[in-house]
Formats: structure tokens, sequence, C-alpha cells
């Protein structure tokens, strides 16, 4: 021992000898990629391995998750991650941790998980440690952060949250001094832990110069957690490397110091036991990288972004069933009440839908009376809404979010794009038994950010559904059918069709087709003409727009004498066009109506997709929505969004082919 280092050898051993094979192993990266054996991006932990040695030390894998950051491969070994599989990541070989696409940045092996995205994790690991509570497990969850995300507003939503539900959830801040380029000191003001205590969440700040007191703190500090309440601990280390690779701008006197201050730098040139300790662990790690070299590259395959669940659907088992509910909203509130009575550990949150308010369109009324340990109205915090959600869903809890408007989506994406649409496909989670929903569209006077129909926003992003509730689905049914197929799902509920009357019965002159779907897809409901000829025009809209179609489709039946061939979309994405190919290979006309701007939207994807699949020629229109911001008079709102008199117009210059004025 040395007087910096009062600490018995035994302890020192213990947590030198996983930090000195992490550090061989970041720097055999390095020397991979300068050699061209490696290539994108590498975030190595240089300097902070002890930190996630010390931590992992009072982690039990099988029970506890923990959300790392880019720079998580420390963190990933520590807690006894496969160093071959995380290296056949990287090297595009066969054993791949994550089949090779998630790289670096984004892995996953039991409950472990990795992000690229400042901030994401501390709601995803709130989500989680509340469903761990709600099961009655005794696991917490762990978010580990580094000091660029103190920027983050989803870091202080994510904070609240946890201080709210009181959950078993550790913010751990690596705090290296640097964000990316920026030297933290720049950029951060204010006390930090006035930051975490200010929502309820105890705070403590420590350093790693000396590992074993920080073990033993951060033994305390898991305990404390494990009891049942949340904690932000940050921990002031070091970073040795580059940002990424070799983007490194920092003067090199300041590395220099650095290495000097770092503790198992200090071991290794001090402690002959550790020295050797690296020594086995560099001719470890360099015969670890001959043998994964050795192993066949990844089948290039890219696989599917969805679960694939096995059975099919029938359309009309979506079908909106007859019953005494007057009202769409009220079949969306007997729904959601049907899930949370069939499953114990489904939750729904979302912003003031308890009792005695119920939701801003009533659709939740009641249920917190019912259900009020499954019934939550959460803070106004869209993006923690939905990363706790993922998070709960991750962990096996069924978990329905609701967005108060549609609008207000935008402050989710990032959980919701980056996160939970990924979860598949990229960390191999099998389900994801999530629903977001969004009160969507226009026609009640809300004005530019509370009407507009946005759901163009997540269409084209793998991984995600989109589906869209009309007046002839049934909310029962659509739920147990996303829910059952184990992706997360966007469900687009537009204002309108909670006011509407459920509609079993098919539309004039028309009946029922029976379509099926496989593999969690969502099939759309086909009305053909009654006698069973070919219609005159295939007409294909979803959601609140129905009604505006059903109308025209009425007054073109009884005045122009046209037969339709009706298709509802229920699965907006992936986007299912058979039955619309089909269609329109009979009759030669299609017109796709949604209420969104029809340019880059619904229409153009069908319209586009016909045309790929189909040799005979066909004329088609897409109507949709003036491609201005939505306006608050209602005098003008009526003149951007589609309505029966333009649809009719627009069938009929269709019909007679010519263009019009639209």
């Amino acid at each position: 021992m040395t007087p910096q280092d009062p600490a018995p050898a035994a302890a020192i051993s213990a947590l030198a000898r996983p930090a000195v094979f992490i550090r061989a192993f970041e720097e055999r990266l390095l020397q991979l990629f300068s050699g061209g054996g490696l290539a994108g991006t590498v975030h190595t932990c240089l300097g902070q391995e002890l930190v996630a040695v010390a931590l992992s030390r009072h982690l039990d894998v099988a029970r506890d998750a923990l959300f790392a950051t880019h720079r998580g491969h420390g963190h990933y070994l520590a807690t006894g991650g496969p160093a071959d599989a995380l290296l056949a990541e990287l090297l595009g070989r066969q054993g791949a941790l994550c089949g090779g696409r998630g790289g670096t940045q984004h892995l996953a092996r039991g409950r472990f998980f990795s992000t690229g995205v400042q901030g994401e994790a501390a709601a995803l690991a709130s989500g989680f440690a509340w469903a761990l509570l709600r099961k009655g497990e005794p696991g917490i969850a762990v978010a580990v952060l580094g000091d660029g995300t103190l920027g983050e507003g989803a870091l202080y939503e994510a904070l609240g949250f946890a201080a709210w539900r009181d959950l078993p959830v550790l913010f751990f801040l690596e705090h290296n001094g640097w964000a990316m380029s920026t030297e933290a000191k720049e950029v951060e003001r204010g006390d930090l832990g006035k930051r975490s205590e200010g929502f309820g969440v105890p705070f403590a700040r420590t350093s790693d110069r000396d590992p074993v007191a920080l073990a033993d703190h951060l033994r305390q500090v898991v305990e404390r957690v494990r009891a049942g309440h949340p904690f932000f601990q940050v921990v002031d280390t070091r970073r040795l490397g580059a940002h990424s690779k070799g983007d490194d701008t920092r003067p090199a006197t300041l590395i220099e110091r650095l290495r000097r201050e770092d503790p198992l730098s200090r071991w290794i040139s001090v402690q002959p036991s550790v020295a050797a300790l690296y020594a086995e662990a560099q001719a470890a790690v360099q015969g670890l990288v001959r043998e994964v070299e050795a192993r066949a590259p990844l089948d290039p395959a890219p696989g599917s972004a969805w679960p694939r669940p096995p059975g099919a659907l029938a359309s009309p088992a979506l079908l909106a069933r007859a019953s005494s509910a007057t009202f769409m909203v009220d079949r969306v509130r007997a729904a959601l009440g049907d899930l949370l009575d069939r499953d114990h550990q489904a939750v729904l949150l979302g912003e003031d839908i308890a009792d005695p308010y119920g939701g801003a369109f009533r659709a939740t009324r009641g249920l917190s009376a019912r259900f009020p340990h499954q019934v939550a109205s959460a803070p106004i915090s869209e993006s923690a809404i939905v990363g706790v959600a993922t998070g709960l869903a991750m962990a096996g809890a069924p978990a329905v979010a609701e967005l108060m408007f549609a609008d207000f989506a935008t402050l989710a994406v990032d959980p919701l794009v980056n996160f939970a649409a990924k979860l598949h496909y990229v960390y191999g989670q099998s389900r994801c038994p999530m629903i977001v929903r969004l009160a969507s569209g226009g026609g009640r006077g809300y004005g530019p950010t509370h009407s507009q129909s946005l759901e163009t926003l997540f269409l084209g992003v793998p991984g995600l559904r989109v589906v869209s509730l009309s007046a002839r689905h049934e909310p029962g049914a659509l739920l147990a059918a996303i829910l059952d197929g184990g992706a997360p799902t966007v469900l687009v509920e537009h204002k309108r069709v909670y006011a509407d009357a459920p509609r079993p019965e098919p539309p004039l002159d028309c009946k029922l087709h029976s379509v099926w779907a496989n593999g969690g897809d969502l099939p759309p409901l086909v009305y053909l003409p009654a006698d069973g000829r070919a219609g005159d025009v295939t007409l294909v809209t979803h959601g609140g727009m129905l009604d505006v179609a059903e109308i025209a489709m009425r007054e073109l039946l009884l005045a122009d004498e046209l037969r339709f061939e009706l298709i509802v979309l229920t699965q907006l994405w992936p986007l299912l066009c058979d039955e619309i190919v089909a269609s329109v290979g009979r009759t030669g006309r299609l017109c796709v109506l949604e209420e969104s701007p029809a340019p880059y939207g619904v229409g153009s994807a069908v319209i586009a997709a016909v045309a790929e699949s189909t040799r005979r020629p066909f004329r088609a229109r897409a109507l949709g929505a003036v491609p201005v911001p939505i306006p608050s008079v209602r005098s003008l709102e009526e003149r951007v969004l589609p309505n029966p008199a333009l649809l009719v117009q627009s069938i009929r210059q269709l019909v007679h082919n010519f263009p019009g004025e639209s």
C-alpha cells in the first residue's frame, strides 16, 4: 500500500480485476479503429472504469435494471456482460450481442440497456422501476447519465415523476467534466444538488479518487433506493479518451494531469499485483480479438422492425358491435376499463385523466375511482409520460399513455421514436405492449396548436405502428389487438369520432368484405357494393374523415348513381395495400381522403403503393387539408379542412376525367 491507497490489498484487487479488463478492452477498441478494423464510432469509458465497477458490485443483474449511456461498455462488462458478444457486435461477427444493429451505443442484455440519446434513460428507468414496484419485485432501476444530460429537460421531467410516485430509481451521473467538446463548467450554473432536491429527490456528490470508499458509499445509496426511494448520485470522475474515437480537442497538458489523477492508472503504476492483472487482461483481450475476428460475418438479412406474433386477425373482429352505448367516447372508456380490469398490471397514465375531470374529452371519466392503483394523472410532462410508459411496457406492464392533444406529441417524439420503436429490431425485445393515445384533428375551433392531425410525423418510423380509430371500429377489440401484437403503437383518436355513434351497419348499398392480416398487422375495413359487382370508385379514408366520406358517398350514389368500394384504414403504418390494389384493379379510380395536408401524407403513400403494385392505368386524387396551420375562427377552419362538398366535387372530377378546381 501507499499513503494514497490506504485500503487493504484485497479490496483494491476486487475492484481492479474487472476495471483493468475494461481498460484493456477499451484501449484495444481504439487500436482496432485506428487500424481500420472497426468502423463507425466508439465511445470508450477510459478513466471511468472504476465508477462502473464500484456501482455494479451492489446490483443484482437478475432483478435490477440498468440504463446506460452511449459510453456504456464499462457498465455492460462490469455487470457481467460477455465481452465476446460485445466485441462481435462491434466487429459484425457471429454471436453479436444485438445482431450488429446496436453497435457501440445501443446494447441490450437481460435488464441492461444503453442508449445514444442523452436524458432518455431517466424516464425509461423510472417506468421500469414503477413496474417493479407494482409487481412487488425487490429490484431497482438505475439511469446512468452524463454531465451533458444536465441540460436536458427530459431529466427534470423524470425527476418529477420519480418523486411523485416515490420510485426505486437511482439517477447516477458520471461527471467527467466534459460534454463532448464543451467543458461542463462553461455551461453548468447553480447548485446541482438543489436541482434534484427541488423535486424532492435526495442528492449526494462524491468522487472516484478513493474507489474503495466510493464502492462503500454506493452500497449505502443502493440500499436506500432498494428500500423504495429515488436518489440522485453524482460521481466526479474523468474522461481520459476522446469523446468518440480521436475527436479530442482538449489540451495535452490537461490529459496528462487527468492521467496522473486517475486512480486506476495510479494502481497500475504503484501496485505490482494490479500491474500483473492489467498485463493478464491485455493478453486476454488480444486473444479475444483473434477469436472473434475469426468468426463468420453476420448474416446481412435486415430482419423485421416489428415483432411478428403468430395467428391472423380478420377485419370483422375489429368492427363496431351493436350496443347501448350512444357515443364512441363511451366505447373508448369502456374499452380502457376492460383492459384495466383484465390485467391488473396494466397502467393508464396521462394529464388530468383522474376524476372528477376524467380527461379533456371525458374518455377516462370514472376509471380512477374504479382502478385507483392503475390510473395516474401525471404532471404536464409529455416526454416523461411516454418514456415512463415505455419503461413500464419493457418490464411487462401494459401501458396506455394519453396525450391530451395530438399536438403535444411533438414533446414526446424522442422516447417513442428513438427508443420504443427500436426495442424489437435493435435491442431484441420481443414485446413492448404500449399504446400512445392522441386526441387528434380539427373541427372544434381549438386553433393552430390544438387541432392538428400529426399522425404523419410517425408514418415511416420502423418499429412503430400507427393505428386510426373510426366510428366503424370497436375500441375494445382494437386495444386488445394492438397489445397482443406487442409493438409500440400510436393510436389516433379524432375528436369528432368521440361524438359519433358507433356504426356496425355497412354504408348504403354496401356490404362488409372479410379481410385478414397476419403478424400483428391490423386489417382495414373493406366495404364493397352489395350486389357483388365492381364499384366505380375506390374511396380510402380513416378516422375522423369517415363521416365526410360517407356523406359524400350517399350524395353521389343518389344523385350520380356512383358505386363505391370504401376502404377504412385501421393501420396507417405499416401500410397494408393489398385490398386497395385489388379494388383499384376493379374500379380504375382511387380517391384518398385524410385530414392532414395531402402532400407527403397517407394519400400520397397509398397512391404511390398502388402505382408500384399494378400495371393497369388508373386515375387518382389525394384530398386533405389546405397546408396552413389550422385557424381558430370556425368560418376559417371550415375553409381549411376537407368537407363533403369538396369531396363530391373531387370525385366527380375524377370520374369525368377533368381537372377543375379543388
